[in-house]
């Protein structure tokens, strides 16, 4: 198998096609996904088209304003339909264009646009309307009525205002996307021209300007209702804030910024005192923070303060740069000078630009622009500006603010780009780096990007302020660790090798202990060893010995009676830091916050480390910090400090060890795991753990749960780090302590949605982590090996901890699940107040992951109660009434679709007791069902949209389709309104335009060749199933367009050998997708009423390419057995402990083919991943998983190849082609080939067998069709073969009842058949006959005799002994039994019957049909002795054969026959069909014709034991004979004693011609009556003299004179007679009459 890649490309070897036409479904939501998502070749060819096509709008910053390019356009009064861009819109209801003039009162937006978005709201959200049958309820139709209207109204301003500022985001996307590799030229032009344009920013800030006017002015107010008025004020607010992250993205890129832009946006800032000014009038303080942050990162960018600078040399100023003009400048100054600005990040950047000024027009002075600057602002008045601006900085805290905005817009690297410029710019301004500086500097830094970081280390004020804070290390630790830890490989580095030291000393003290140094006489040398102490080393027992001669440099401090040493001494700093650590944490007080900050401090620089540095650095750190530590290490240190941090709340401390820990996690987990049980942070020893303290009693006081967000975080590396295979602590102690970790979690969910949280984000990144947590440990259980318990699996160390989930959220009946809350409510609020969560949410993404993140858990949970087969938890019925919330949701936002429709997927797949399974309609409702059908329907006809949405659409339709919701299905399929409404006339219901997702679906096929099969499979699925509905049966729709488009697709082949594991998987999907496309085909073959789609099959089916595909589509390919075989080998070598079933996937859905399909791939590379030989090993995993998937995929493929055959030979008998004989040859002839290498082959090979019989029985009905008696030999040879393999093990599977036999054997009667009277074949291949005939009719009769004597026996030595499948031997007898029969009939040589005799003589048939017979009375099916019948049906059968039937008479044949229990009752005589019936039946169609076969057959020479057999049964033929003498009240006439009496005589008539009565008076049995007559046939009770037959004729004779009496004395031999009676008529007439004359014909005997 080739080489293996996980990513699933769409092939580019497809053909070209023309462009997809856009359609009015098309939106600009589904841009923006596109957009955001990789697409092929013909997707993006229609998003670069919508693109240009909306390009004019897309570009105007204030999209759908009324001056927009679409105004020009006039909606008529009345209009169904418009066009805009070259897209017709259409179906307008009556109220859309009234709709569209209330919504441009409001919002004075465009009113095309307006019509057109109310439109396509329409079609996925239908008006509700006032059904008659509320209006009769209602008391006040009107206000129901205003209030639908008022629904309506916000909806409509919903999606208008959510558009308008989807467009901005699909420019940030735009402008994202100029050098990305996977964007189309078209996407990156475009976003280059954005950048280009000369206005673009100009109307941005106008725009912005706009937003914030009508904040402040209350504009957006329309007075029509309070809702309306809120939805716009929040829209508005979004709105400015999308249009400031728009001018971010613009002015941050290759954007050319020029003085009027800049002068424009200032102008801005001063009117609004920088968005200080609209505080009063947002009441969302998140979203007003985070106005203020934007518009600070804005200022920043347009002051540039990286490229803004003076030049002497004219020829190289920027002309448009503000710091050229004048004027420009003077406005800059003003706006930002102004006395009530009080954003210091502003001006504190301002100020960075005056100083450059200022030294510029000091130093070129004598500059033009530099005398044209000075006329304006005065040296005194530039510098009177700089120390103001300075002093108010510094009141105002610039640091500290800067840190503040950066803390709000961190979730974004950008802005800490653009922040970064005002730290860098600051370096030369900086004179000492204080604590606060430096913290600023490190939060903003470490949030840059790399080459950002870079930057700063490598400016040489920064390399300064660097060299300043080493010098002064230890003594001021805060500034110089701070710095060094915004890059962790940066401070291993500095902090590996100090080289100073400071200290400080009394003065005199210190005198005494230096010389001047005679080298450098600005330094000194030591002139005695001293001992410097570390910092808090309290008690003086570790010092840095500094020995004599220690050069060091005095400098002078604040106290003259000190001195400030550096010791020019080498040392490592990290070790130091450990000894400042332990120091600490040995007189730790939670109450000290220099003593927290130097904890917090040193172990985030260790976090840092561990985040950029490699494991070895990373240990090389601990272990320099464990130099100085007492009896342990450091991380002994730190996790003391742990414990004291949890007993003296300390949540700064805790928040940092915690942290560290969890990126130690992957390699000291061997130290982290024994803490951890017996930590306190947790409950241990009945105790309640300190962290669920923490949570209820520090943070929701404080309103901040930073401890919690690392607690989780810890949680998540404990999880990761159970999937280990290092023996690092026993599995046992994990799973306990991860489930402590984990009911902690499981009760901050419980809760956290109620808790008052200072950063609204945070709630959001809480309920989002844990539930990344949860859904790891469930699918780390339950997503492997299902038929394991979670204890028993190799992934048991979860299991307490997976039960504590389910058990938290599945809890059944009517019982509250207080962790399923927090989901529930997140429904409830997300259809209406999507953008409270929008607007509270500063990381603009988390609010997304949260709603995104709790839908799929909840199908997760869903999912894994039906796997485990739990009872419906009070959730899931919660979620079911939930159903209208969430399908509103999915048809108001595009970017939840997906999740929404899986969850409610998971819902309706989900396993319920009989009868109890919840009805998606009912809980829908009408209106919400409609809402449901017309979303599903609008997606579906909507070719511009992603594929995974594709698949989530077709998926949930087979959902409903396979998932007992007919109501839905009905709906689906027919669009007919299932809920009715009995006040309307059945001429309003036939007038409404019903929508059928079934004929969409249909259509969808013209498209399929638009979609990679992974899409067209599911497509093509869903048609399959909406196809095989009840409902569907009655739509009469004309589908010959969709029937061709199928048989176009299924002739499609492709013959190259995949490459790949991409190609392999892509194979596997179109082998699928064809297998579903037969199953449709198939369908219609049997329900369509359309003769041409009929038609149009059957040529297909009948045709020679397609039979010569099939052909292909039977034999499977490329598979590997030994890849399979060596992988469970190398498999088990590698990993003794683990067996590959052990991590089979569970997960699955359904039609995805993958490299994680069949083994869980992710679980299995977190368990290995340290492993050396685990990337061979897994590739070989990918390839035997691919190789199944192949394996399986072709199979699917030929059973629906065959079940298309199947229907064909079913339902059409008047066609059939004769080259369906050869390709079933070639069907076995490939089970020859392959047998069963495994036991998935098993189905193929039934398949096979089972399709070449209903072809093989097709042609054999069909007289038309001319048979190929080569290719039906051909047949019979592959079928024999067949039968003699190893794989079918014919005589065994006989015994067993079991296996693929019968068909083979009916094959085999119809080849027969066809080729018995070809004496030439039947002589050349005369072998294969004789070895047919020894397998199936002795050797064959003989085993399943054996098996019935077996059980006789068992029945008889055991009386709990069950018969069982009796019935199946039955049946193979029977088959048999005809084909018994067509060797008979053949036209073959003696030498055949010669050889035929031998096997049935050596294999012991004829003693086995005997010893049947003789038993047959021990064994009973149904009440009758069934196999007495049939073995002598056998013995008849092969007494055909004169020479079988010699060995039959030998072996005793008939003293069996006379003698066997079974045959008592008819030597008793007086047995018929009224008395014994089933022994007459023995008698009459067993018995009877034996004796007359063996006097054909063996004439003479049989008399003697005939003769003996008939005296024995003589009462029987007396009672036959004499029941035609009757009185006429007792006479009963039947077509079974007719043909007894007929076999009779004919016994009669052939005793007579062989002279019978040489014998008889041989033998003394000829002899005189009482009356003297001749008893010639003393054999024949009732025929013995002349007399006794003239009597017999003259009763017949009688009978015949009176045809009524005779018919009325008519009585029924079987079941199928009496009906005949019963029904009277022309059937029972000619039943009559055909009686009749053969009663007739009798007398003719004697004639």
């Amino acid at each position: 198998m080739p080489a293996s890649s996980t990513d699933l490309r769409v092939s580019k070897d497809v053909h070209a096609l023309k462009p997809i036409q856009a359609t009015q479904f098309w939106t600009f939501d589904n841009a923006l996904s596109l957009l955001k998502t990789g697409n092929d070749i013909y997707i993006a060819d229609a998003l670069d088209e919508f693109l240009l096509s909306n390009k004019q709008l897309i570009m105007n910053p204030s999209p759908f304003s009324s001056g927009s390019e679409s105004s020009s356009p006039q909606v008529k009064k009345g209009a169904k339909e418009i066009s805009l861009r070259n897209v017709l819109y259409s179906d307008f209801t009556a109220s859309t264009i009234d709709d569209a003039e209330k919504l441009y009162s409001i919002l004075k937006l465009d009113k095309v646009e307006l019509v057109r978005i109310i439109s396509q709201t329409n079609k996925r959200v239908p008006e509700k309307k006032l059904h008659n049958s509320e209006k009769l309820k209602s008391k006040l139709p009107d206000d129901r009525q205003r209030f639908l209207e008022n629904e309506r109204l916000l909806l409509y301003t919903s999606k208008v205002l959510r558009e308008r500022r989807t467009i901005l985001k699909i420019v940030v996307e735009l402008l994202n996307s100029i050098n990305g590799q996977n964007s189309s030229a078209i996407i990156r032009n475009f976003g280059k021209d954005i950048y280009l344009s000369s206005t673009y920013a100009k109307d941005i800030i106008t725009a912005f300007e706009q937003a914030l006017t009508s904040l402040s002015t209350k504009s957006y107010e329309s007075g029509l209702s309070s809702e309306l008025d809120e939805l716009v004020y929040k829209e508005t607010i979004l709105y400015a804030i999308q249009l400031a992250k728009v001018l971010t993205e613009l002015t941050s890129g290759p954007f050319y910024k020029d003085k009027e832009t800049t002068q424009q946006w200032f102008q801005l800032m001063a009117s609004n005192n920088y968005i200080l000014a609209l505080g009063p009038h947002i009441k969302y303080q998140e979203s007003f923070n985070l106005l203020q942050a934007l518009s600070t990162s804005i200022s920043i960018v347009f002051l540039d303060l990286i490229d803004t600078f003076d030049v002497a040399d004219n020829n190289k100023a920027v002309p448009t740069s503000f710091i050229t003009d004048v004027e420009v400048f003077k406005a800059l100054n003003e706006s930002i000078t102004d006395d009530s600005n009080e954003n210091s990040v502003v001006m504190y950047s301002w100020l960075i630009i005056l100083m450059r000024k200022f030294y510029f027009l000091q130093e070129y002075s004598t500059l033009p622009s530099s005398n044209t600057f000075l006329q304006n602002f005065s040296f005194d008045a530039l510098d009177v500006t700089i120390n103001k601006l300075s002093i108010r900085c510094n009141n105002l805290n610039v640091f500290d603010e800067l840190n503040r905005v950066n803390e709000l817009l961190k979730f974004d690297s950008l802005h800490s780009s653009i922040l970064s410029t005002v730290v860098i710019s600051a370096m030369p301004l900086i004179e000492s780096l204080t604590p606060d500086i430096a913290t600023t500097i490190q939060s903003i830094m470490k949030n840059c990007p790399n080459s950002i970081i870079e930057k700063f280390f490598e400016n040489e004020f920064t390399i300064n302020n660097i060299v300043l804070a080493r010098a002064k290390f230890p003594l001021a630790l805060t500034p110089y660790l701070r710095i060094a830890s915004i890059n962790g490989s940066f401070a291993f580095h500095e902090f590996s090798e100090l080289k100073s030291y400071i200290q400080l000393f009394k003065k005199d003290e210190f005198n005494r202990l230096y010389t001047i140094d005679d080298e450098n006489t600005e330094l000194v040398k030591l002139t005695e060893f001293i001992d410097v102490y570390p910092p808090y080393e309290y008690n003086k027992k570790l010092s840095l010995l500094l020995s004599q001669g220690t050069k060091a440099k005095i400098l002078p401090t604040s106290n003259s009676d000190e001195v400030l040493v550096t010791f020019l001494y080498k040392y490592n700093g990290w070790a130091l830091l450990g000894r400042v650590l332990q120091n600490v944490s040995k007189l730790f007080t939670g109450s000290d916050g220099d003593k927290v900050d130097v904890v917090v401090l040193i172990i985030n620089s260790l976090t840092q480390v561990t985040i950029d540095c490699n494991i070895d650095q990373v240990k090389q750190v601990l272990e320099y910090m464990s130099a100085y530590t007492d009896d342990s290490d450091i991380l002994e240190v730190i996790l003391r400090l742990l414990e004291q941090g949890l007993h003296s709340r300390n949540v700064r401390v805790l928040e940092a060890v915690i942290e560290l820990l969890s990126r130690l996690m992957p390699f000291l987990s061997y130290r982290i795991w024994p803490y951890l049980s017996k930590s306190s942070l947790l409950s241990h020893n009945g105790k309640e753990g300190l962290a669920a303290n923490i949570f209820g009693a520090i943070e929701m006081v404080n309103s901040d749960y930073s401890f919690t967000v690392v607690l989780i975080r810890l949680t998540e590396s404990l999880v990761q780090n159970c999937l280990s295979l290092d023996e690092d602590y026993p599995q046992k102690s994990k799973g306990i302590i991860l489930s402590k970790f984990v009911n902690h979690l499981v009760s901050v969910f419980e809760s956290f949605t109620h808790c008052r949280f200072n950063k609204a984000y945070q709630k959001l990144e809480v309920g989002v982590s844990i539930l990344d947590v949860f859904s790891n440990v469930l699918n780390y259980t339950y997503g492997i090996d299902e038929d394991t318990k979670a204890i028993n699996k190799v992934t048991k160390v979860f299991s307490e901890s997976a039960t504590s989930i389910l058990e938290s959220f599945l809890v059944v009946g009517d019982e509250y699940a207080r962790s399923a809350s927090p989901i529930l409510t997140m429904i409830d609020s997300m259809d209406t107040n999507l953008n409270l969560y929008e607007i509270s949410d500063v990381s603009g993404f988390l609010y997304d992951s949260w709603i995104r993140g709790a839908l799929s858990f909840s199908s997760l949970i869903i999912n894994i109660r039906s796997i485990l087969n739990y009872p419906p938890s009070s959730f899931e019925q919660s979620l079911f009434g939930k159903l209208p919330k969430l399908v509103l949701s999915y048809a108001q936002y595009a970017s939840v679709r997906s999740n929404v429709l899986d969850l409610i997927t998971s819902l309706t797949n989900g396993k319920w007791p009989e009868d109890a399974k919840p009805s998606l309609l009912s809980h829908l409702g009408r209106d919400y069902a409609q809402v449901l059908l017309h979303s599903l329907a609008s997606d579906l006809d909507n070719s511009f949209d992603d594929y995974r949405l594709k698949i989530s659409l077709y998926d949930f339709i087979c959902a409903v389709m396979e998932g007992s919701q007919e109501g839905l299905s009905v709906l689906f399929i027919s669009g007919r309104d299932v809920f009715g409404d009995f006040t309307k006339t059945p001429k309003e219901t036939d007038n409404l335009k019903h929508i059928s997702l079934l004929q969409i679906l249909k259509k969808n096929i013209r498209d399929i060749n638009y979609y990679p099969n992974f899409v067209s499979l599911h497509l093509v699925d869903a048609i399959a199933l909406a196809s095989n509905s009840w409902t569907t049966a009655r739509e009469n729709e004309n589908d010959l367009d969709f029937i061709n488009e199928l048989i176009t697709k299924i002739q499609l082949t492709i013959t190259e050998k995949p490459q790949s594991i991409d190609d392999y998987i892509n194979r596997c999907y179109s082998e699928k997708l064809v297998s579903k496309i037969a199953q449709i085909l198939s369908l219609f073959l049997f329900t369509s009423r359309n003769d041409d789609c009929k038609k149009n099959i059957i040529n297909l089916v009948t045709s020679h390419d397609f039979i010569e595909i099939s052909k292909s589509k039977f034999t499977i390919k490329d598979y590997q057995p030994s890849l399979h075989t060596n992988l469970q080998v190398s498999f088990e070598n590698e990993f003794p402990k683990f067996k590959l079933s052990q991590f089979t996937s569970v997960f699955s859905k359904r039609n995805r083919f993958g490299i994680s399909v069949v083994y869980n791939l992710g679980l299995m590379d977190r368990l290995f991943q340290n492993e050396a030989n685990w990337p061979q090993l897994r590739e070989e995993v990918i390839a035997a998983s691919v190789n199944l998937q192949y394996l399986d995929s072709q199979i699917s493929s030929a059973k629906s190849f065959g079940a298309l055959f199947t229907a064909y030979c079913r339902r059409f008998n008047a066609v059939s082609s004769p080259k369906l004989l050869d390709f079933t040859a070639h069907l076995l002839k490939l089970n020859i080939i392959e047998g069963i290498p495994a036991e998935i082959f098993e189905s193929i090979y039934h398949e096979r067998i089972e399709l070449a019989f209903f072809l093989m029985y097709s042609v054999y009905k069909n007289s038309e069709v001319k048979k190929d008696t080569k290719l039906v030999f051909e047949i019979i040879k592959n079928s024999s073969a067949l039968l003699s393999s190893a794989s079918m093990n014919f005589l065994s599977s006989l015994a067993d009842s079991s296996g693929y036999y019968r068909p083979l054997l009916r094959i085999l009667y119809c080849s027969l058949n066809l080729i018995k009277d070809d004496a030439g074949i039947l002589l050349e291949y005369f072998s294969v006959f004789r070895d047919l005939f020894g397998l199936i009719i002795t050797k064959g009769t003989r085993t399943l005799l054996i098996e019935l004597q077996n059980d006789v026996y068992l029945s008889r030595t055991n009386k709990n002994h069950k018969s069982t499948k009796m019935n199946d031997k039955i049946d193979d007898l029977m088959i048999i039994l005809s084909i018994l029969k067509v060797f008979v009939k053949m036209k073959s040589s003696s030498n055949l019957h010669h050889e035929m005799a031998t096997l049935v003589n050596d294999d012991g048939t004829i003693k086995s049909l005997l010893n049947l017979y003789s038993f047959s009375h021990s064994i009973e099916v149904n009440d009758e002795h069934i196999f007495a019948q049939l073995s002598l049906m056998f013995i008849q059968e092969l007494m055909v054969i004169e020479i079988i039937a010699e060995r039959l008479v030998a072996a005793g044949l008939f003293v069996v026959i006379v003698e066997s229990p079974i045959s008592s009752p008819v030597r008793a005589g007086s047995t018929s069909v009224s008395s014994g019936a089933q022994y007459h039946s023995i008698w009459t169609n067993g018995i009877l014709p034996i004796i007359i076969t063996s006097l054909t057959k063996l004439g003479p020479s049989v008399i003697p034991e005939v003769c003996l057999a008939l005296q024995l049964f003589g009462k029987q033929i007396e009672t036959c004979i004499d029941s035609w003498a009757k009185d006429s009240s007792t006479i009963r006439i039947s077509s079974s004693t007719v043909a007894e009496t007929s076999q009779i005589l004919i016994i009669f008539q052939l005793l007579q011609s062989m002279n019978v009565i040489e014998y008889l008076n041989d033998n003394g049995l000829a002899t005189e009556n009482a009356e003297g007559e001749i008893i010639d046939m003393k054999v024949l009770p009732g025929l013995s003299t002349e007399s006794k037959r003239e009597e017999f004729v003259d009763c017949i004779n009688n009978l015949l004179k009176h045809p009524k009496f005779l018919t009325s004395r008519v009585a029924p031999s079987s079941l199928e007679e009496q009906s005949i009676i019963e029904k009277g008529g022309e059937e029972y007439d000619n039943f009559v009459k055909e009686l009749i004359q053969e009663i007739r014909d009798l007398k003719d005997v004697f004639s």
